[in-house]
């Protein structure tokens, strides 16, 4: 990529326009110069470039001389345009914590005035990945989980399936698991206390249900294996509600 370029787009980070990104370049290229010299070889009517120029005091990238008849003016080296991408960083690094730190409250505000739920679909490999994934973004501290362990081992590896374990516990999200009663699953169950897992089987019963739904914050998702993968996430945090209700009955049921 050519340094102009670098330049080019490091300005545009900074929120300039392209008149203004125009002119700094130029004055970068050809030095101490007048704002119509710089705009006739833009080919650019004055009063945009003296608008451009303004902006670009404005924002401590343009140097000025008014000692003479006519004022020069020329740009400040790159390592301004450095120094203001740091201090974008730094203010954008402290918007992200603040969101971050108050995500359950605003996810919480923003549920309660959901207009209507939202469905999303998703299919193959690339698809699981994104509903795993969604789980462990909203999960809010724990998720409930019917689960096929016969099934779902068909479809998951054994990496992913201790990766996604890993992550849900760096998140300190803990999760309830009723499971049909196969030899998977009773492997499952030995070893919940190192996986911060409670499980329970829905004894005599061997093939109750053949998907998996995760129920977590304001979300369910559901996914088959059967054939193809496919799977759907609702946002709605009545159809939640609703979800878990189900899920803490049958809980209840295989104490």
């Amino acid at each position: 990529m050519d340094t102009l370029d670098i330049l080019k787009q490091a300005l545009g980070e900074l929120g300039l326009s392209n008149n203004e990104i125009q002119c700094y370049l130029t004055s970068y290229r050809i030095g101490k110069s007048s704002i119509g010299e710089i705009a006739r070889q833009l080919r650019m009517d004055r009063s945009s470039a003296y608008l451009a120029f303004e902006r670009l005091k404005d924002e401590g990238l343009i140097e000025e001389d008014v000692t003479h008849s006519v004022k020069k003016v020329w740009a400040y080296p790159p390592q301004e345009i450095a120094f203001r991408l740091r201090s974008k960083i730094r203010i954008l690094r402290k918007r992200f914590d603040d969101i971050e730190s108050t995500l359950p409250l605003l996810l919480a505000e923003y549920s309660e005035y959901e207009a209507k739920p939202v469905l999303r679909f998703f299919s193959g490999k690339h698809g699981l990945k994104q509903i795993t994934d969604d789980v462990l973004e909203h999960a809010r501290g724990e998720v409930l989980l019917l689960s096929n362990q016969r099934e779902e081992r068909r479809v998951f590896s054994h990496l992913e399936h201790r990766n996604f374990i890993r992550e849900r516990m760096l998140k300190n999200i803990s999760i309830r698991v009723l499971v049909p009663d196969t030899p998977e699953s009773h492997e499952l169950q030995k070893e919940d206390v190192k996986c911060f897992r409670q499980t329970r089987i829905i004894h005599g019963q061997m093939h109750p249900f053949s998907s998996e739904v995760y129920m977590y914050g304001d979300r369910v998702a559901m996914v088959s294996f059967k054939n193809d993968i496919i799977g759907f996430i609702v946002h709605s945090s009545d159809f939640a509600t609703t979800q878990r209700w189900m899920f803490e009955e049958l809980w209840n049921t295989y104490v």
